[in-house]
């Protein structure tokens, strides 16, 4: 433990086993759900590691945010979307579906009946950005994640970026992941077809009636990281550690992305990642950027028009921020 900026920190998030032995099984239930389920590449591990830093002082406020590291472990986002049997019987499935969440959740869990969880993988991993349709399994996993609403209070958080930024970005982590489609990057084809963030908010209403959705662009970030925490907790912060943009996340080189995607098709996912890494970290040039800038320009318009409709068929749901 030590102190930043005044408010106390934790410099470990432990692990999913510690996190269970450490666990008293008579908890609470919970009672107000509030979930991050993505998008990738939205700033999102900066908002995860701050909020990890000082969930000791967020818990004793009683609010409990469980680290992402822990999530994983505990394979959170599989037990949304991989879990079958059952789900849609209208009496059986809710209750199925929510033990199956709960069971990931409350081991980890500090006491707090407020849970707040940031987990972008629930919408699906980061090749599925690349996907016709966008995040194509996106609609099952929110009935499912929606199910935790039957019995306690449930408020879901979306974070957003404009198209071309997000494709490049979203193919570069594919690649750490598993070896990249026949043809490497298909600009073409997600030129013809790019994703629609208005679509996807609305299927999140469809597939979750009745349950709020906060919305942040990945723009605002930056100037406005603290008051976006604050909205996901629902809590006012205070003072937050400073830390600095994680390596791992930022853009990659054409070069680095040249040499990932020629990497043995063979390699675990284990030693992908690692050697990924490696060379997102090293290759020089100039940032991955497929698109030209006519393309970038046709992308943004196409970010922007998605915008105004989210705004014009679900008022107030993106946040607006001062200046």
């Amino acid at each position: 433990m030590k102190q930043d900026n005044g408010m106390t920190v934790t410099t470990a998030t432990g692990t999913a086993a510690g996190a269970a032995q450490g666990a008293d099984r008579s908890l609470a239930p919970v009672t107000h759900w509030r979930v991050h389920l993505g998008a990738h590449k939205t700033a999102t591990t900066h908002l995860q590691e701050t909020l990890t830093l000082v969930r000791p002082a967020l818990a004793a406020r009683g609010l409990d945010y469980i680290p992402n590291p822990l999530l994983r472990e505990r394979r959170l986002a599989r037990a949304i979307w991989k879990r079958r049997p059952l789900v849609r019987l209208p009496l059986i499935g809710p209750w199925q579906m929510r033990e199956a969440i709960e069971a990931a959740v409350t081991p980890l869990r500090l006491g707090p009946q407020t849970v707040v969880l940031s987990e972008e993988n629930i919408l699906g991993v980061p090749e599925q950005v690349l996907r016709v349709p966008f995040y194509p399994q996106a609609e099952q996993s929110v009935t499912r994640l929606a199910m935790l609403g039957s019995k306690a209070k449930l408020v879901l958080f979306l974070s957003i970026r404009g198209y071309d930024g997000l494709l490049p970005s979203a193919y570069a982590e594919s690649l750490k992941f598993r070896p990249p489609r026949e043809g490497g990057f298909n600009r073409a084809r997600l030129l013809a077809s790019p994703p629609s963030w208005y679509d996807l908010v609305a299927l999140i209403h469809r597939s979750a009636p009745g349950v709020p959705l906060r919305i942040w662009r990945q723009e605002d970030y930056r100037e406005n990281a603290q008051a976006i925490m604050e909205e996901v907790c629902g809590l006012e912060l205070g003072p937050l550690p400073d830390i600095s943009d994680p390596s791992w996340t930022r853009s990659p080189t054409a070069e680095g992305i040249r040499a990932a995607e020629e990497l043995d098709r063979t390699l675990t996912m284990v030693e992908r990642r690692r050697q990924v890494g490696e060379l997102y970290a090293t290759a020089g040039g100039e940032r991955f950027q497929p698109f030209s800038e006519a393309e970038r320009s046709e992308l943004r318009e196409r970010y922007d028009a998605d915008l105004a409709r989210i705004e014009r068929e679900f008022p107030g749901e993106i946040m607006r921020f001062p200046g």
